[in-house]
């Protein structure tokens, strides 16, 4: 089953590949979700997508340098999370 992401959760999607991550989907969901691992220069994270609905659920961010992790549940608050995200990393 193909994933078919909702409009938030495409949004995303194109919005770090935009932003210069790698965004590998799946073949297959993984019980009911797809669960995409994300990465760029020293960031890494994993973006959690509904296979049912094409929902964005979760995802969450790591810093490696300092190991900084921020997680946000949700289309909006994975948008905000985006849009927090600095070139450089994060301050403890």
């Amino acid at each position: 089953m193909p994933m078919s992401p909702n409009r938030t959760a495409l949004q995303i999607i194109n919005r770090l590949r935009r932003d210069g991550f790698t965004v590998t989907i799946p073949d297959e969901p993984y019980r009911r979700v797809y669960s995409i691992p994300l990465s760029r220069g020293m960031y890494f994270g994993e973006l959690v997508v509904s296979a049912d609905k094409g929902r964005a659920l979760r995802m969450s961010m790591t810093w490696q340098p300092n190991m900084t992790n921020r997680k946000a549940i949700g289309g909006s608050h994975i948008i905000g999370l985006l849009n927090t995200l600095p070139d450089h990393g994060w301050q403890n």
